[in-house]
């Protein structure tokens, strides 16, 4: 019994370290620090054919200048969540406008976006992955309930229920 909770736990780790090890190889290999986003909102979604709904996953790619018509992930300063919008138009200063595709206008801080807010342009489109990063990050306490239970049933498969309800003869 003690084996195969070792080897449990050395999957879940290997599983995580392995996790870690190629978001930063893709970040390194994309030239950007968030290789891989979700889609949280909706203002990109349309009827244009590059545009994406809630819950897709996003890989995107580092570049030293963008050009109007690039969808752009962005962290603005004090602002936790990245944004993703469409670039609209390059300003004089090299600052970039930015709107997302189903908005009906802009915010203040998008019309002047600046290059080192920019995580990367979007290159690729995996639609509803995103929803278990969603899941997870918006549903705290319901996921908590599952966790404890996951861990539960895992202790009772791993060591047998007499151990722990006690046998009855």
């Amino acid at each position: 019994m003690a084996d195969s909770l070792r080897a449990t736990v050395m999957y879940v780790v290997l599983g995580v370290v392995l996790a870690f090890a190629i978001n930063q190889g893709l970040a390194t290999a994309m030239m950007t620090d968030k290789p891989i986003v979700a889609v949280e909102s909706n203002s990109m979604a349309g009827n244009r054919p590059d545009s994406f709904s809630r819950g897709d996953i996003l890989f995107l790619q580092g570049q030293e200048q963008y050009k109007v018509d690039d969808i752009i992930v962005y962290s603005v300063p004090q602002q936790s969540t990245p944004i993703v919008h469409r670039i609209i138009k390059i300003n004089q200063d090299g600052t970039y406008q930015t709107k997302g595709d189903a908005n009906a206008g802009q915010l203040p801080f998008e019309t002047s976006v600046k290059l080192e807010w920019i995580h990367g342009k979007v290159v690729f489109i995996v639609p509803y992955l995103g929803f278990v990063k969603i899941t997870v990050t918006e549903y705290i306490i319901p996921n908590a309930v599952v966790i404890i239970g996951a861990i539960i049933a895992l202790v009772i498969a791993t060591f047998g229920i007499e151990r722990f309800v006690g046998r009855k003869e």
